[in-house]
């Protein structure tokens, strides 16, 4: 597909509902035209080295002839830079026929931003009055007629034929591009439709539990580093965190390439946690080298363990699909050579508070209820947590203070917020539970993340004063969350407060 045809679309769906521009999608029955780059080209984004609209406007002002001066304002006052381009784009003396690859491929590949701000220059200045506009659309992000990804899921699925099931399905263990390039090919989502070792899957995860009624699986809830193990079927591991992070290099120990049978392939989800010479837990604080660690001595200072307690694909069989009972009894068939997590099956309150007693008096932090027929829901919040009644938050810092005396040199405390009503509001200071490698290790890490260093807190209760300022009664610092990009939420003060 030519730039000029990408353009007149673009423009054409600027008149129409998402619906019109799907149904228009997939009338166009030209085969000959590259339709997985046409997708691409409604969803990827083009630059990934900071090539943007402040980026290119000065370059694009330069080309048309406009005055630098009050160019932003001008930019304001039709709307965006697109549209700018849609009064003051000229004619190029020299028009070059751009297919969609040649004029975008360039861009996703160029290495530093003059690079790619001169690729993307070489193209506008050559191409006719509306393909500017569009062009520039897309690179800036832009395009403001309604057609994206949802517009291109719809279509992909009507166009090829795709049952909305197998495409949702598919979608949670693949990203869009790889969906565009299989159904384009006219592959459909078949082999897309089970999890990929190698490939990362947004892990299922917890919700407080409100009520205690039912019948559940209740797992012990460690205090480690959530963590997917995946091996593919020649024998190559990769192991990732919560946020798809590749850890494996520090973690190599666990040597995942033994588990189960030689040349089975399988992706585990699990949780790492700290352990003594005897294999006695240790706190959380203890597994901290093995993340900030900067050699294998100091990473490997203190033994881990690995503990499984669900399986997502198993010899290319869908295993997600298999209810909890059914998958914790495949994983104790075909891995009896790891170790698995500790549940029992509960009913109704009275069991699960029981089993709650237990878990804490063995040092566990609580229990994770998970339906007997439960499938596993990536990326969703859908198994129920049951934890101590004490304050547990996630904060983000705000500022720090220098220590004195024996914290001279570290920051002795630091300033929390959590957001309530979409804004950060302060909650006070910690400055207890730091080890005096945490006070190092928490130090260079603020230092490097100034907006969003993530510590987990403990305290007794969320207090707050006649003045209306909110504080914590004894709170302490249990780890950083690196894992964790936001604080806790509330919707008010009076949520938080409880």
């Amino acid at each position: 597909m030519y730039m000029s045809d990408f353009a007149e679309k673009m423009e054409s769906y600027r008149n129409m509902t998402p619906t019109q521009i799907i149904n228009s999608i997939v009338a166009d029955d030209d085969l000959s035209k590259d339709w997985s780059m046409f997708y691409h080209t409604l969803t990827d984004k083009f630059s990934s080295v900071g090539l943007g609209a402040k980026n290119l406007l000065p370059h694009i002002a330069e080309e048309l002839g406009l005055e630098q001066e009050g160019l932003q304002d001008l930019v304001d006052d039709f709307g965006g830079v697109p549209e700018l381009l849609e009064e003051f784009g000229t004619v190029a003396t020299d028009i070059r026929y751009y297919s969609l690859y040649d004029a975008f491929h360039p861009l996703a590949i160029a290495e530093d931003i003059v690079t790619a701000r001169q690729l993307f220059m070489e193209r506008f200045r050559n191409m006719n009055p509306l393909e500017k506009k569009w062009y520039t659309a897309v690179v800036i992000n832009q395009k403001r007629n309604g057609a994206g990804d949802n517009v291109t899921k719809k279509s992909l699925q009507k166009k090829y034929l795709i049952p909305a099931n197998d495409f949702k399905t598919a979608l949670k263990f693949n990203n869009l591009n790889t969906i565009i390039d299989k159904v384009c090919l006219g592959m459909g989502v078949g082999e897309l439709m089970i999890p990929e070792p190698g490939s990362y899957v947004q892990p299922q995860l917890a919700k407080t539990a409100k009520s205690l009624t039912g019948t559940y699986y209740a797992d012990v809830k460690y205090d480690g580093i959530r963590a997917q193990f995946h091996r593919d079927e020649n024998g190559h591991v990769c192991i990732f965190n919560r946020k798809g992070v590749d850890i494996t290099e520090k973690f190599a120990d666990l040597n995942v390439e033994s588990w189960g049978e030689e040349f089975d392939e399988f992706i585990l989800d699990g949780e790492i946690i700290p352990v003594d010479e005897e294999g006695n837990v240790l706190e959380f604080k203890e597994i901290m080298p093995r993340i900030h660690g900067k050699t294998e001595e100091v990473r490997n200072r203190v033994a881990v363990k690995a503990i499984i307690f669900d399986i997502l694909t198993y010899n290319k069989q869908d295993t997600y699909n298999f209810g909890y009972g059914n998958r914790l009894d495949t994983i104790r068939m075909h891995f009896p050579n790891v170790n698995i997590t500790d549940t029992e099956v509960v009913t109704g309150e009275e069991e699960i508070k029981k089993a709650y007693t237990k878990a804490i008096k063995d040092g566990y932090e609580g229990l994770v209820l998970k339906g007997i027929e439960q499938t596993y829901e990536p990326g969703k919040r859908s198994w129920l947590k049951h934890k101590p009644a004490l304050v547990d938050l996630d904060c983000i810092v705000m500022n720090a203070t220098m220590g004195t005396g024996k914290r001279a040199g570290y920051y002795g405390s630091y300033e929390l917020g959590v957001m309530v009503d979409q804004n950060v509001v302060s909650i006070g200071s910690v400055g207890t539970g730091f080890t005096e490698e945490d006070l190092l290790v928490v130090h260079d890490y603020y230092d490097s993340n100034r907006l969003g260093t993530i510590m987990e807190i403990h305290a007794d209760i969320v207090t707050q004063d006649q003045d209306g300022n909110v504080g914590l009664r004894f709170p302490r610092f249990i780890r950083l969350r690196t894992d964790k990009d936001e604080p806790s939420e509330f919707k008010n003060l009076q949520e938080l407060v409880g």
